[in-house]
């Protein structure tokens, strides 16, 4: 589920009208009608020519239209703007002693704060709203910062907070009778079922959320409904049901002008065509998502497009494109992790990092099938050299798992080498081993637009390098050699040596580790190979936690 700081999960409505009949209600219900129709300029232009004409009279009536025009500077991304007009209307009140219109403009600039990504800040000033809502009665500021504090819940994964903050603004809104409050509450609930798989649940709070914003005749609301219905409808494999929620949400959106919701429907369109088979289909839809998130620095629909076409090229075997993907997703991930935007994403990131081993895995067996003598040769390695590379990370668990994805990558510049080549049982000709000692550079180049969040590239160019200089594709030597390559040559040499080959039989784990003692300080790093000899010595490198994933927790 994705939570975001949009009309649907947050509310910045203002919380009082005055209590006496004024020429503001006129203005203030036809700039609501606008805002409904997703006409959020005309809106604005509504509430603007009121303040400048004067036709207001009272401090409280001047705070209410710098609310509803900072609220649509809001929804339309203008933070700026939107703070200006929100700290005016918080000046106002304040001069005023008005606790009422004190506590909604306080929950305007909190809901601005959570946009971009404040959050601390944000949850600070919804509590501050919510004690004066509470304080002075005000049911719709309290239903308001109940349903925003739940956001901030869901996002951080605490999903009975959220579910009990929904809950009570749900009831604090239909108490006092506020529509609007109602619909923002049912939506909350709706998509917090969703994410919990709860999904009768879900489809009761969308249906009734939905059958309000038609009834009002909310078009921009109803669109958002749509949307998350056909997301729901998706999760529940009733397509069908999908494309027609979706196919309303775009009408809807086209005839009022309301272009807020359409990467999210390109998404779920995309979704829908994947599921029927429809790659080509699926592929258009996920890129013209992607293209509207970027263009509007959406890093959510960036991570959750990017993660959904990685899964969509693995099931076709489009590993490059795949680990592209991942490696895209697993970057904005990160940044929604540091920003605290999205919930679960540490869940998320460790089933991307799943996704990527089993990609990696996949890779490396379709790079064994050429070998006949190479079954398992990439996971061996790995193995044994994570063991070592943990002594040398000392700890960085990170590092551990990027390093163990450049491991099972090591050869996949033998991809392409000719078959009968990597199998010739007699002595290779000068041009096939030209081909053999080029499959680090080819590696590289397979690789070569596949932005990982740690550079695995040297493991696989420099793992046939010799401390001596002796080593290809560049023959450098040393510590030039980078210290990833060096501690993957070890494991690679011992393997290929205990391993059947084309060329020869297994050695025994002593007669190999004897040759190998003749290369340290020709082929080996000395420093590393001692360290070497104690792992394999011990014999416990498989049960070494370079074996498995880093595990992450579900909080914030």
């Amino acid at each position: 589920m994705k939570v975001r700081p949009t009309q649907t999960g947050l509310r910045a409505i203002p919380s009082t009208a005055p209590a006496a009949p004024s020429p503001i209600d006129d203005i203030l219900e036809q700039g609501q009608t606008l805002e409904r129709r997703g006409q959020r300029a005309d809106a604005r232009t509504v509430y603007e020519t009121a303040l400048e004409a004067s036709l207001v009279t009272s401090p409280r009536e001047v705070g209410q239209l710098l609310r509803r025009i900072s609220r649509t500077y809001w929804q339309d991304g203008e933070y700026p703007l939107a703070t200006e007009r929100a700290q005016a209307a918080l000046a106002v009140a304040e001069q005023a002693a008005d606790e009422a219109s004190r506590g909604s403009a306080i929950n305007m600039l909190a809901a601005i704060h959570w946009s971009q990504g404040q959050h601390d800040e944000a949850q600070r000033l919804y509590l501050d709203a919510r004690e004066s809502a509470l304080r002075i009665g005000d049911a719709r500021l309290a239903a308001m910062t109940a349903s925003n504090l739940g956001v901030i819940a869901t996002v951080r994964g605490n999903d009975a907070e959220a579910m009990r903050y929904y809950e009570s603004g749900l009831a604090d809104a239909r108490g006092a009778g506020l529509v609007d409050e109602i619909v923002t509450a049912l939506v909350n609930l709706g998509l917090l079922q969703m994410h919990t798989r709860h999904f009768d649940d879900a489809d009761k709070y969308l249906t009734e959320a939905l059958e309000i914003v038609t009834v009002i005749g909310d078009l921009s609301m109803c669109v958002r409904v749509d949307i998350h219905i056909a997301q729901l409808r998706v999760k529940e494999n009733r397509l069908d049901e999908a494309r027609a929620a979706a196919a309303r949400a775009r009408e809807l959106a086209a005839q009022t002008g309301d272009d807020q919701t359409d990467g999210d429907a390109e998404r779920v369109s995309g979704q829908i065509a994947r599921l029927e088979g429809d790659i080509a289909k699926a592929e258009e839809h996920y890129l013209r998502a992607e293209k509207i998130a970027v263009k509007r620095k959406d890093l959510i629909l960036q991570g959750e497009t990017a993660r959904e076409l990685a899964e969509m090229y693995r099931s076709s075997g489009r590993n490059r494109d795949t680990l592209h993907r991942l490696n895209q997703a697993h970057r904005l991930f990160q940044q929604l992790r540091a920003r605290r935007e999205l919930a679960d994403v540490d869940r998320r990131t460790a089933q991307l990092e799943e996704e990527f081993l089993d990609v990696v895995r996949r890779w490396g067996d379709s790079i064994e099938s050429k070998d006949l003598y190479t079954q398992g040769h990439c996971v061996r390695v790995a193995d044994l050299a994570c063991a070592l590379w943990a002594r040398v990370a000392a700890g960085d668990d990170a590092s551990l798992f990027w390093f163990r994805i450049g491991a099972l990558l090591h050869d996949v510049g033998k991809l392409v080498v000719p078959a009968d080549v990597l199998n010739k049982q007699g002595k290779l000709s000068s041009d096939e081993w030209s081909l053999i000692r080029r499959h680090p550079t080819a590696g590289v180049e397979l690789l070569a637009d596949i932005e990982f969040p740690w550079d695995v590239r040297p493991i696989v160019e420099s793992h046939h390098e010799r401390w001596d200089g002796h080593g290809y594709p560049n023959g450098i030597g040393g510590e030039e050699i980078p210290i990833t390559a060096r501690v993957l040559c070890i494991a690679d040499v011992y393997d290929a040596l205990t391993s059947q080959r084309s060329y020869k039989q297994a050695f025994s784990h002593d007669d190999a580790m004897e040759i190998m003692r003749g290369d340290v300080g020709a082929a080996f790093d000395p420093a590393l190979f001692h360290s070497f000899e104690e792992i394999v010595r011990r014999g416990t490198w498989r049960d070494t936690p370079a074996r498995g994933i880093r595990a992450f927790g579900h909080g914030m």
